[in-house]
């Protein structure tokens, strides 16, 4: 069983690390490339979440309560609204696949969503990195 949860926390890892780097780079290049990267980014984004309650469900749940858990579970409502954020933006870069004209709405709402979706994720991993030591 250990084994299993260690995977599983690997997995999560490595498709959070796409997920977070993905939208921290798409935010800062203006979303250049956002055709790309976007879908594989929702991807794993959505992987990293269900990893993520796969491995609370097997390692964490039906410990008490302590305050390292409440920061746990910051971490994961800013990775849910993070993955809403960008999910909300996908018909913009859709439109943004097949434009042939001025594209600039799209591309900024596509921008404000990575920016926006980029903090939520620096957020989390911080929330992340530190619940076992609060």
């Amino acid at each position: 069983m250990q084994w299993i949860v260690i995977a599983l926390i690997v997995l999560h890892v490595v498709t959070g690390v796409f997920w977070a780097g993905s939208s921290f780079v798409l935010a800062r290049m203006g979303g250049l490339l956002v055709e790309k990267l976007a879908f594989p980014q929702f991807g794993a984004g959505v992987a990293t979440l269900c990893l993520g309650m796969a491995t609370w469900f097997l390692a964490l749940r039906g410990l008490p309560p302590t305050p390292g858990f409440h920061v746990l579970g910051i971490g994961a409502a800013c990775a849910v609204l993070a993955l809403i954020v960008q999910a909300s933006a996908l018909p913009a870069v859709k439109t943004l696949k097949g434009a042939q004209g001025d594209s600039s709405p799209q591309q900024r709402r596509v921008l404000i969503s990575q920016r926006v979706a980029a903090g939520l994720l620096l957020l989390a991993v911080l929330a992340m990195a530190s619940w076992s030591h609060v």
